[in-house]
């Protein structure tokens, strides 16, 4: 996979050590709002936190199992996150999850990083479907789904431990053309 993807208004690269105290500001600015879906977001986040996140997606890409990006724009303002994850190579499946900077939230940017990384991943990953998992009470990234042109295919039971707690989840999913 590419590490930098860009269009007219986003940029995707992949995750450096840089890029460690922009994703703890994000996540401290978004608390509130990404909280409830992240079950990895606790109150005490710190710099040590997001350099272990950073490490690991590091490592991960390395061996070819997950691809997660910074979102920013051109003027090199810190958007969200977004990731290929769940790769399933022998059957050309994967999934994208993301989250967006509160401040940053309504302008179209995740909807244009799951439109920029789909088309990629299609091409560089030889995929045939893309997956978008979410939360059933989650309207924000629901949203982000539909306008990306991800397709409602299921309401799934038990999909998702969030806290603890097995919550459904709505599958949706985007197709090779």
């Amino acid at each position: 996979m590419r590490e930098l993807l860009s269009n007219k208004q986003i940029v995707l690269k992949r995750y450096s050590l840089q890029d460690a105290s922009d994703l703890l500001l994000a996540i401290k600015q978004s608390y509130r709002e990404i909280s409830p879906w992240m079950s990895w977001l606790t109150p005490n986040y710190d710099l040590k936190a997001a350099n272990e996140f950073i490490i690991i997606q590091t490592n991960n890409w390395d061996d070819n199992l997950e691809y997660t990006f910074s979102i920013r724009n051109h003027q090199g303002n810190f958007l969200g996150t977004i990731g290929i994850h769940l790769y399933d190579q022998l059957n050309g499946v994967a999934n994208i999850g993301y989250w967006m900077n509160t401040p940053h939230c309504n302008n179209g940017y995740c909807t244009q990083a799951v439109k920029l990384l789909a088309k990629n991943a299609f091409k560089e990953l030889n995929l045939i479907r893309i997956e978008i998992i979410v939360a059933t009470q989650n309207a924000a990234s629901q949203k982000v789904a539909n306008k990306s042109g991800a397709k409602f295919e299921a309401i799934l039971k038990n999909r998702i431990r969030l806290r603890g707690k097995a919550i459904e989840a709505n599958m949706n999913a985007i197709y090779f053309k």
